[in-house]
């Protein structure tokens, strides 16, 4: 389903919130995508914004990776092209994403990108926070090549 708006996403991410608990920072669970030192990864990165969600960039010691306050967002840079799928696939600006809020984190892997990214919001940020997230590592995903795959709506 396609979905332009932010705001379906933040009443579906709505009933998720409750009872769950953030991930843990640093690299704890953070691992290399298999395709994370791909120059595509290193230049997509660099479109990361300093601060995301008020909070300052963190470095953290694996390739193609980068994160954002304790508990941590991280963005995860080399998987490869995402299969179709029957996850929740919505649009934020020019990037399509592939919804998985059944676990804490929340994971969102841009689709139709190869190599493509994923983002991990921690349900604890609350359900506005994700929107807002995807809006800001727009970017990073939009500078990953396009595929013939896309959200449809």
């Amino acid at each position: 389903m396609r979905t332009s708006t932010t705001a379906l996403l933040v009443t579906l991410l709505a009933g998720a919130a409750g009872g769950l608990t953030g991930c843990t920072g640093g690299s704890t669970g953070v691992t290399a995508a298999p395709l994370a030192t791909a120059p595509a990864c290193t230049a997509a990165l660099a479109a990361a914004p300093a601060t995301l969600l008020g909070r300052s960039r963190t470095p953290l010691p694996v390739a193609g990776t980068a994160a954002w306050g304790e508990p941590a967002v991280v963005v995860r840079c080399g998987l490869p092209e995402q299969p179709p799928t029957t996850l929740r696939c919505l649009s934020v600006g020019a990037v399509d994403w592939i919804v998985d809020d059944a676990r804490d984190p929340w994971v969102f892997t841009a689709y139709g990108r190869s190599p493509t990214v994923e983002v991990r919001v921690p349900a604890s940020f609350g359900s506005g926070s994700a929107p807002a997230a995807l809006s800001l590592l727009g970017p990073v995903a939009a500078a990953l090549p396009r595929t013939a795959r896309a959200c449809i709506g």
